[in-house]
């Protein structure tokens, strides 16, 4: 709780910022075929999270004021959707050999690691059409994936066809929704069908998802837009630049990331993993090749990568990141657990360990997740320095002064500050930068012909800065 605690919170000082305002416009100006039709041969092959899930945008439909009531309520829904997801697969998995306390315990480990080195907490979980676009696929991979363990778990030919279609619809919106989410879905579902190949009873159902995957990703692949869009980036299409690089990006993924997993494994290793290879009954979703779940593991992170560096040129930005070091966390546990069942022998001994160790891997794991340059004490900084509060007053200030002005190209004034958790993007200052997307956006949903900053916002100050600053400011009240 005190880790999830402070982004709950943080739900109350969301806003809309970048390309909410965009879409809406969109949304509001063309049918839903017509924006599919264009945005499928012209800019992106994401059907789903892009033509479809944005019209959830609150932006739509509603006052400006009602709007961004719904729009916090969004971002929290999601934070528990998140949770909730995960937990409902670990239950699925684990519940016959756990109780719900230590699955939750479980789910709440997994949680923290993925907050702690999200790459974005702002576009990840505040954003909405980032997180419609990189985050709710993940929250559809949990979901599908516990689907398909009740399909496994069942031998009623009726509920495994209700279950691999449900899953076969979920794995159709997770590859239209972006690149890293086809890469994932796709090897997922092979390495689900190749291990699963000699099953008889199994096969017919694993086959059908697999092409379903495939018929979505050539869908979202080969669309025009794709490839019209890849020629505003002129280091995209080079496949030797993108194969070397993707490798070394995919190497610098375990440097980066590592550390707390090591700390966590650990924690696994003592409390589910070992528990888990003891009972026979397990087995089976683990009882794969580690050799095969390995490979699945560094092709997968691999494609991740190389699908953005081919299609742009550069290392994936923040919010792509987030998806790929999603399939980090959860695909380095499933490892973990496979290498723990086959050598569970060799492991037992481990568990006559001094009581000591699993404490040290627990305050070990506690100092990263509270790391004062990390996620989780960003977010308790922008909330008790008032950087959270600042920024949602100074967003209805300006809502407030649009309305009531009459200006056809408005001067705003810029954030006190900004928290770094919540914020994205903002409008420019300058008139000369009016033409600039964001302000266009901006002027376009308030219909004025421009807008943008009367002087530049604040820098984005590190953590130690802001607590010294508040600190003297507390003094001199």
């Amino acid at each position: 709780m005190l880790a999830l605690l402070p982004f709950l919170l943080l739900t109350l000082y969301n806003h809309p910022q970048a390309d909410d305002y965009g879409f809406a416009v969109r949304d509001t100006t063309y049918s839903f075929w017509e924006t599919h039709k264009t945005f499928y041969l012209n800019w992106t092959g994401r059907y789903f999270s892009t033509n479809t899930a944005f019209h959830v945008n609150p932006l739509i439909y509603r006052a400006i004021g009602s709007a961004v009531t719904v729009y916090k309520l969004y971002s929290l829904l999601l934070i528990l959707l998140l949770g909730v997801s995960t937990f409902f697969l670990l239950f699925k998995l684990l519940s016959p050999y756990f109780k719900i306390i230590s699955i939750l315990a479980l789910a709440v480990l997994l949680l923290c690691l993925y907050l702690l080195q999200m790459q974005s907490v702002s576009e990840g979980i505040f954003w909405l059409s980032g997180y419609l676009t990189y985050q709710l696929p993940n929250i559809l991979m949990l979901l599908m994936l516990a689907l398909l363990v009740g399909f496994f778990k069942t031998g009623d030919k009726t509920v495994k066809t209700a279950y691999v279609a449900l899953a076969a619809l979920f794995c159709v919106a997770i590859v239209g929704s972006n690149e890293m989410s086809v890469v994932m879905a796709f090897t997922t579902t092979l390495f689900l069908l190749y291990n699963n190949w000699n099953g008889r009873k199994n096969r017919p159902y694993l086959l059908f998802l697999f092409l379903a995957c495939v018929a979505a990703c050539l869908v979202a692949v080969l669309a025009p837009g794709n490839y019209a869009r890849m020629e505003d980036h002129p280091n995209a299409s080079r496949p030797l630049w993108a194969t070397v690089y993707a490798f070394f990006l995919t190497g610098l993924s375990f440097y980066r990331w590592l550390a707390p997993l090591l700390a966590a494994s650990m924690l696994y290793l003592f409390y589910w993993g070992l528990p888990l290879a003891q009972k026979a009954k397990a087995l089976g979703v683990f009882q794969v090749s580690l050799r095969t779940a390995v490979l699945y593991f560094l092709v997968t992170l691999f494609l991740m990568q190389f699908a953005f560096t081919w299609a742009v040129g550069e290392r994936p930005t923040p919010r792509v990141e987030n998806v790929i070091y999603f399939f980090f966390v959860f695909g380095w546990f499933y490892i973990l657990q496979v290498a723990v069942i086959k050598y569970a022998r060799l492991l037992q001994a481990e568990r006559n360990l001094s009581p000591a160790l699993p404490v040290a891997a627990f305050v070990l794991f506690t100092l990263f997740l509270f790391d004062i340059d990390k996620n989780v004490a960003t977010a308790y900084v922008d909330l008790f320095s008032g950087k959270a509060a600042a920024y949602d007053r100074a967003m209805y200030q300006r809502y407030d002064s649009l309305q009531a002005s009459r200006c056809d190209t408005c001067a705003l004034a810029p954030l006190p500050a900004i928290p770094q958790s919540v914020y994205f993007l903002d409008l420019m200052e300058g008139e000369e930068n009016s033409s600039f997307w964001v302000n266009r956006d901006f002027a376009d949903y308030w219909n004025k012909s421009g807008v943008y900053l009367s002087s530049p916002n604040p820098v984005i100050k590190d953590n130690t800065a802001t607590l010294r600053e508040t600190g003297k400011q507390a003094l001199q009240q």
